[in-house]
């Protein structure tokens, strides 16, 4: 009710003894000693002042009324900005105009922001909160007014109010569904339940068909259950006469559910069931469907101005709108999805926002963003309930912990997940948990595990592209499955891959699967390998650049080119830690290991001629030189080294520094 400001301890006290939206408005009581002040200045400011400071508090939204720039500072309950921006002095000025203002200042203050000639608008609330009779169109007002004004609680007390005081059944029940999906809307499904429950004897009928959106909201996300949803909200699609912002209201479930569940099927119907919705329609569903992709049967969409009569539904369907765009080409950099979350006062929204937010932050390996966004996840799902939001929060945790080296806490965190009934519902869900599985066994040597992870469940479009780990997988698969011997099945991994991605242009994608077949050929030809890593270095895929790196240098090593393979694991020890993959260090650690004793045994193998020869080639001298010192002529020289190359595993003069430094490395280790 206070937006951003905090209540008084007073306030919170009192809606958590009674449970009614009516006793938090602020009393004068209520104020600590500065409070009374303020309220005390507040009174004896002139009535136009008094009423424009009011109409301010009672919108929430700075700068909407009009008011004097010099007046309005010299109040000192408000400061004006450059540019005209009204902004509160503090919460304590705010919450004293609330608890000091009397009956005639809402009623001014209702002209104000109603800008019509009744002024039992704006004093419909306060009349309501005396216990004074209102009639029912004065509150249905005053509650279309607060709704826009991001009032939702005040809008309810209104609505609920107008229902009491309702001439007949019909209209009481109307009235009280509305209510009910301002509630919902707001994530608040308890309080959408006490409403419906408290105004079952009226019409029933007309009850059940317009709470149709809230019941839908608590079937989606309460109970996990799109299908049953998606047939709530289409029954009242389908109701003769709907409006156009109550078809705005079933089609912003409609939506959600399809995102929960992430059946691409799903969408033809949305699509069908837009196309029938009168006009004029909200613009977030328009670019919902051309983001999608309409059907193959032609329809002119509606683009006139929405006529809403709530945030709550709008924003949600907003920031769908803001998500699916940002998943349709999983662009590296976007905003849009976050800062509505950030900036809505819906916490159904924020919750929204956040739980798919974090999806796209995991797939493009924005680390230290998505671990922000998961806890403000985690911290929404505490209050609105809805279970497959707060088990994807968690996935996403397990998969960043996973990802960063962390596997007992990512470990013990999956198993917990894989407990909870709800994931009988969730099929995406249990793909994010399968790819935890493999992050954690996968890295650590268990390719056996991992892959047999990997290739019982079959490539899917939405897991490759929009995915919380992408692509990459099918990488992964390659990896391990040419570890174990597995060639044949590695390239028909990637032939499936890539008939599934064709009609999906991703350049990410099409990286990933050249970085297969680069691994696939490394067996017969490291060409492919070393042109695409000179390309990646213009493209911002680190990751899975090191993925292919490590690769590389694993078959570096075994070809005895030792000291290029050093070379190669260092610069991906600098790539992993970049993007925290703290998962492949100890493989990448295992390799520099590896790299050590080859080189040593190499050098231990030279004569000690060879061994001179050697480091005074790798200082420098040319072979006359080193005849010159040593007392051999040139072609001497030349007929060791030729014996030097093979036994260190190296084909150039400009490799034996790096060779015979790393042999030192590894004695000094040893020492």
């Amino acid at each position: 009710m206070f937006g951003p400001q905090a209540a008084p301890a007073a306030v919170i006290a009192r809606l958590s003894r009674r449970d009614r939206w009516p006793e938090v408005l602020p009393r004068l009581s209520d104020l600590t000693a500065e409070g009374v002040a303020a309220a005390a200045d507040f009174q004896a400011l002139s009535p136009e002042l008094r009423a424009h400071v009011l109409a301010l508090a009672l919108q929430g939204v700075a700068g909407v009324v009009p008011l004097d720039p010099a007046a309005a500072s010299a109040t000192g309950f408000v400061d004006v900005e450059r540019g005209g921006l009204i902004t509160w002095s503090s919460d304590v000025h705010r919450v004293a105009v609330l608890a000091g203002a009397d009956l005639d200042d809402h009623r001014v203050a209702g002209r104000l922001c109603f800008s019509g000639p009744s002024d039992r608008h704006g004093g419909a609330l306060h009349l309501l909160l005396a216990r004074e009779t209102v009639e029912p169109t004065d509150l249905v007002a005053a509650a279309d007014f607060f709704a826009r004004a991001d009032r939702p609680s005040w809008a309810m007390v209104c609505l609920v109010s107008a229902a009491d005081a309702a001439p007949t059944p019909t209209a009481a029940a109307s009235f009280a569904a509305a209510a009910a999906n301002i509630a919902a809307f707001e994530g608040d499904f308890s309080e959408a339940e006490r409403v419906m429950r408290n105004f079952t004897p009226s019409d029933t009928k007309v009850l059940i068909r317009d709470s149709a959106p809230a019941r839908a909201l608590r079937q989606a996300l309460v109970e996990t259950n799109t299908v049953a949803a998606r047939a709530t909200v289409l029954a009242r699609l389908e109701e003769p006469g709907i409006t156009a912002s109550a078809a705005g209201q079933a089609l912003a479930v409609y939506a959600l559910a399809n995102i929960i569940d992430g059946d691409p099927t799903s969408w033809e119907g949305f699509f069908r069931a837009f196309s029938a919705a009168p006009s004029p329609a909200h613009p977030a569903f328009v670019a919902i469907v051309r983001t999608i992709g309409a059907p193959n049967t032609a329809f002119e969409p509606h683009l006139d101005p929405p006529v809403t009569d709530g945030r709550g539904w709008s924003q949600l369907a907003e920031c769908m709108s803001s998500l699916l765009d940002a998943f349709r080409d999983m662009r590296l950099e976007y905003s849009a999805p976050a800062v509505l979350g950030a900036r809505a006062g819906n916490r159904l929204v924020r919750t929204v926002a956040a739980t798919w937010v974090s999806v796209t932050l995991a797939h493009n390996h924005h680390w230290s963003m998505l671990d922000t966004e998961l806890k403000v996840a985690m911290d929404t799902t505490s209050i609105v309930p809805a279970p497959l939001m707060r088990l994807n929060a968690e996935a996403l945790f397990a998969l960043l912990e996973a990802f960063r080296g962390e596997r007992a806490a990512a470990r013990e965190r999956l198993d917990r997940i894989r407990s909870e009934p709800a994931l009988r519902r969730a099929y995406r869900l249990r793909l994010v948990l399968d790819s935890v599985d493999v992050m954690i066994e996968g890295p650590q040597g268990n390719y056996e595990h991992a892959l047999a992870l990997l290739s019982t469940r079959e490539p899917d479009i939405l897991d490759l592209t929009v995915g919380p780990c992408g692509p990459v997988e099918i990488f992964d698969f390659v990896d391990y499955a040419l570890l174990l011997q597995q060639h044949e099945e590695a390239v028909a991994r990637v032939e499936q891959a890539r008939e599934i991605l064709r009609p999906h242009h991703s350049e990410r994608a099409a990286f990933v699967l050249a970085a297969c077949e680069a691994a696939i050929a490394a067996r017969n030809t490291l060409t492919p390998a070393e042109d695409l890593l000179a390309r990646a270095q213009t493209l911002p895929f680190v990751y899975e650049c090191a993925r292919l790196r490590l690769v590389y240098a694993e078959r570096l090593r075994r070809l005895s080119r030792t000291a290029e393979a050093r070379r190669q694991l260092l610069r991906v020890e600098v790539e992993f830690k970049t993007v925290q993959a703290g998962a492949w260090m100890d493989r990448v650690h295992s390799e520099l290991r590896a790299c050590q004793r080859g080189a040593v045994m190499h050098v231990a193998d030279l004569t000690e001629q060879e061994s001179r020869i050697a480091e005074l080639a790798a200082g420098g001298l040319s072979n006359k030189e080193i005849g010159t010192r040593l007392h051999l002529s040139p072609r001497t020289v030349g007929g060791h080294l030729y014996k030097v190359f093979p036994k260190l595993g190296i084909t150039t003069r400009a490799q034996l520094r790096d060779a015979l430094v790393t042999a030192n490395l590894h004695d000094t280790t040893e020492g």
